[in-house]
């Protein structure tokens, strides 16, 4: 052994080693004895959480020859890693993998101190991120600021407070949000074994019950989703319940003005998603009472109202009428979609046609040009039906003629007249007409006995012939059985029912209004609607060019502060439409009747869910509960449920919503049916001379068309009649004139005659 030890003390320089050193130098193997206890227990750790990568931060030197045994260790895990030393560097890592939704968990080697506010600053604080802090000592830190350790921030601190043995303290051990940190669990490697699996409690577990934790919710007046009154108190009207329960806004003076939701359908959702999930909400009040939108770029927006203060994570989360829309999923998240909505616009009911044009109304426009094209059409094709057996009489006679005089002049010489008039070439017999006698009726003849026919008036068929008393039975059966009696049917239907202009269901005839009539399209203030006419193109944005121009002075005018204010606006002004949600519209429209209005098709599908802190902790078990009631039909069960406990209310009265109270479901009942027996009231109207004006109208355009051909007619005769009754004035004038000429003349001469 001594000799064997001396040799490889020569082969390896001299130096003098044992068997074990010797095979070790050969075939270096990892040696969990060579390792320290950290180095052991943070590889295990980071097995047991097994993460997808893992990002190592490094800001002290003294454990950077630890670093390299510790990436061997995890290495033998099959975890990649990532080691930065460089804060930058790292804090541009996160934020990238959180911009591709990638789960992130990182092992820092530094005080939590130095990291916790630069992470909440720039917004890497997400559910997909964790943030493992080793810290060496005995006990976790109690320095430490709990606001920075909130949700949705996670952390986690191990300590050592013994040799081997490993203690991890978790901030969101608990649904409370207190930013505590908590022990989770420990590691002994001593034994190598952990208290329990797995490493950290899983959001979905620990967010399952809130265990009675209160969340603050901002609210916001938006029949049917949340019924808000408001109402204003005096200082020294408040009570501890006013004071618990209703939030409080000043205006500067000494009056307070307090709200209270007193229903609505995403109001009973929340309640039963409290009930679920074991926490207790109350409503918040807002100064601009919008859901919010965007200013500044909108990589760093900046929103404004209910969406702003969830993005200064003021609330909890945001539950409404809320769009999912690309600028707002920058600055909150959302929840699985609790409304598949779609976007239209509203305007009013489809009007009634004046009754004068009636008798034209039957047919389309489409048909008139065919009826009248026929009606015209007709008498000149009997007239062909009749002449052109003559007329080609004529023609073959002619043509005979020519080649008579053709033969005579060329043929023998013995072709004579005596021989033309024995061969009868002059005249076809049985024909024998009168100089100036047509053999058939004329054109305007047979034109005016199809009129007679159309017109259902007494006629004589202008000729007797077969074809032209064929003609005449399939003309009499069109003007009756077709024209006629479909005639008669549509007549009748349109004065039983009053026909109605055609209704603006889309958004080209709602183009061609505004630019036509001067329609002015209404959205509400500072929602994705709003968003949505900004900045889209196409027709929506020649839309939003419209509105433009309409306003002159104010640039605002055409948005509301809500949507039931636009419809109160187009009930005063039908030349308005109003742009929003169809649920929302549709609820409104049927609050202050169905009739007045008339809501357009599908334009596009919008999206509406539960809006959240951006990387809420718990969003996925909201997710879970959500998708609960979806798939079990209670979601659209509440929505129908409200729809009927409204409708079936004072439908159609124009009540102000903030001064509403709930009625008793009899009165309810009673107020329904008989605001359903007013509107079949309204349908049924009697027939009355209005309704056959059309008709009087037709008579007096016949009387003048009479009037007018007589005057044509005779127009001749009353001239000559007119001058016949001058010139015998003029004549008599002239005869007195002259007899008075005369007597003057008489009366001169005597004079001279006496003198």
């Amino acid at each position: 052994m001594w000799l064997i030890s001396c040799i490889c003390a020569l082969l390896l320089g001299g130096k003098l080693i044992t068997v074990e050193a010797y095979h070790a130098h050969l075939a270096p193997l990892p040696d969990l004895s060579n390792h320290s206890g950290m180095v052991l227990g943070l590889s295990e750790m980071i097995n047991l959480l097994a993460p997808k990568t893992l990002a190592i931060l490094v800001l002290k030197e003294t454990k950077i020859d630890k670093i390299d045994r510790l990436t061997v260790m995890i290495h033998h895990h099959n975890i990649p890693t990532c080691i930065f030393n460089n804060q930058e560097e790292y804090f541009q890592y996160i934020g990238n993998n959180l911009k591709k939704s990638l789960e992130t968990t990182s092992l820092l080697f530094c005080h939590p101190e130095e990291m916790l506010e630069d992470l909440v600053d720039r917004r890497l604080a997400h559910r997909l991120s964790l943030y493992i802090f080793y810290w060496g000592a005995r006990k976790a830190p109690t320095d430490l600021d709990r606001r920075l350790l909130r949700e949705p921030l996670r952390v986690a601190v191990i300590t050592n407070p013994r040799k081997n043995v490993f203690r991890i303290f978790y901030n969101q051990a608990k649904p409370n949000n207190r930013g505590e940190l908590l022990s989770a669990n420990w590691f002994d490697g001593n034994d190598m074994t952990f208290q329990k699996v797995p490493l950290l409690p899983t959001p979905t577990t620990v967010y399952k019950n809130f265990e009675g934790r209160v969340f603050k919710i901002p609210v916001i007046h938006k029949p049917p989703w949340h019924f808000v009154t408001y109402r204003k108190l005096n200082e020294s009207t408040l009570n501890d319940t006013d004071l618990e329960q209703l939030e409080l806004s000043s205006n500067g003076t000494d009056q307070y003005e307090v709200f209270e939701v007193t229903g609505g359908r995403d109001h009973n959702l929340i309640q039963l998603i409290a009930h679920r999930m074991n926490f207790s909400f109350k409503y918040a009040d807002q100064e601009d009472r919008i859901q919010g939108t965007a200013i500044g770029p909108p990589e760093n927006a900046t929103f404004t109202g209910a969406l702003g203060m969830l993005q200064r994570r003021e609330v909890d989360l945001f539950l409404g009428d809320v769009a999912v829309t690309w600028e707002r999923m920058q600055a909150v998240e959302f929840s699985f979609f609790t409304l598949a909505d779609s976007a239209a616009f509203v305007t009013h009911a489809p009007r009634k046609l004046s009754e004068a044009l009636a008798l034209v109304r039957p047919f389309q426009v489409t048909v008139w040009p065919l009826v009248l094209l026929t009606i015209m059409m007709s008498g000149p094709i009997l007239y062909m039906i009749i002449a052109m057996p003559y007329r080609l009489e004529d023609w073959a006679r002619g043509t005979m003629a020519r080649r008579r005089r053709f033969k005579i002049q060329r043929g023998p010489a013995f072709y004579h007249m005596q021989y033309i008039q024995e061969m009868n070439y002059g005249t076809l017999p049985g024909r024998a007409e009168i100089a100036g006698t047509p053999r058939h009726p004329t054109l305007d003849r047979c034109i005016w006995y199809t009129i007679n026919v159309y017109l259902r008036q007494s006629a004589t068929i202008p000729y007797n012939g077969h074809v032209s008393r064929f003609f005449s039975i399939l003309l009499w059966l069109c003007a009756t059985y077709v024209l006629g009696d479909v005639y008669s049917a549509q007549l009748t239907s349109q004065l039983a029912r009053p026909a109605r202009e055609g209704p603006i269901d889309t958004l080209g005839k709602l183009e061609v209004f505004m630019q036509r009539d001067g329609y002015q399209l209404l959205v509400e203030r500072q929602s994705a609607f709003q968003a949505a006419l900004v900045n889209s193109t196409g027709i929506l944005q020649r839309l939003y060019r419209i509105t433009q121009s309409q306003s002159h002075n104010d640039n605002e005018s055409y948005l509301v502060n809500s949507v039931e204010d636009g419809i109160r606006f187009l009930v005063d002004n039908s030349k308005r439409a109003v742009f929003g949600g169809r649920e929302t519209l549709y609820f409104n429209t049927k609050r202050y009747g169905a009739h007045r209005f008339q809501l357009s098709e599908k334009l596009y599908t919008r999206y509406s869910a539960v809006a959240v802190q951006f990387g809420s902790p718990f969003l996925d078990s909201l997710n879970e509960v959500i998708m609960r009631l979806f798939e079990a039909g209670i979601i659209e069960k509440i929505t129908i449920a409200e729809y009927e406990r409204m409708f079936g209310s004072q439908l159609g009265q124009f009540v102000d919503e903030s001064a509403k109270t709930t009625k008793p479901e009899s009165a309810e009942t009673e107020g329904g049916k008989s605001k359903k027996n007013a509107d079949s009231n309204e349908k049924l109207q009697p027939m009355n001379l209005r309704m056959l004006q059309g008709a009087f109208l037709a008579l007096a355009c016949g009387h003048s068309l009479g009037v007018l051909t007589l005057v044509l007619e005779n127009k001749t005769k009353c001239i000559q009649v007119s001058f016949g009754w001058l010139k015998a004035w003029l004549h008599r004038f002239g005869l007195i004139f002259c007899k008075i000429g005369q007597a003057v003349r008489r009366s001169w001469r005597r004079l001279h005659d006496d003198d």
